[in-house]
């Protein structure tokens, strides 16, 4: 089985290509303008900790058309919170567990995993899910590094703060060429 798959990823690699003819086009260009903007407000703001998360939320929002953008940046904002919501609960789980340390969190966070994708499924946010799951588990780790449970909801409540700037940063760098083409019309 392990050949096959590796034979059929070899045969998918053959059919690469170079694209001579290709031109960086809009979406390129405004997903640098976006990080370049995102990585401005952490250095106005004085934060590297916003740079990862806003830059890494405005490349993952931004898409091909404006609405596909909007709808990318408001899952991934909802995902986030629940995320956080859910990784702080197992914070406050781990905090009450014994043996939670030791090990029993191996058990823990993914039971935790299955709880947030079943709000995220209940909820039909399923575009919501990967982010949400990532938020839990970067949230979760917290706990080994002793944190009282008051900076584990601050630095949720920061994850949360990033993740708005580079989705909003990113829907906004999408609206501008539409709303400079509106004013050229008319």
């Amino acid at each position: 089985m392990k050949g096959n798959i590796t034979k059929k990823v070899l045969e998918e690699l053959k059919h690469v290509t170079v694209d001579t003819n290709y031109r960086i086009g809009m979406r390129v260009v405004k997903t640098a303008v976006a990080v370049f903007i995102c990585i401005a407000i952490a250095w106005l703001i004085g934060s590297d900790n916003i740079v990862q998360i806003s830059a890494v939320s405005a490349i993952m929002t931004l898409r091909a058309t404006r609405e596909d953008t909007i709808h990318h940046g408001v899952f991934r904002v909802l995902g986030t919170g629940i995320g956080g919501i859910i990784g702080l609960l197992t914070v406050i789980i781990g905090l009450f567990l014994p043996y939670y340390s030791d090990g029993l969190f191996v058990l823990v966070i993914p039971l935790m995993l299955v709880l947030n994708l079943y709000i995220c499924n209940l909820l039909k946010m399923h575009d919501s899910c990967t982010i949400s799951c990532v938020i839990t588990i970067i949230v979760a780790s917290h706990i080994y590094l002793d944190a009282p449970v008051a900076y584990t909801l601050i630095f949720t409540l920061m994850r949360l703060r990033d993740t708005l700037i580079g989705a909003v940063v990113a829907t906004v760098i999408d609206l501008v060429p539409s709303y400079f083409s509106k004013r050229k019309k008319a």
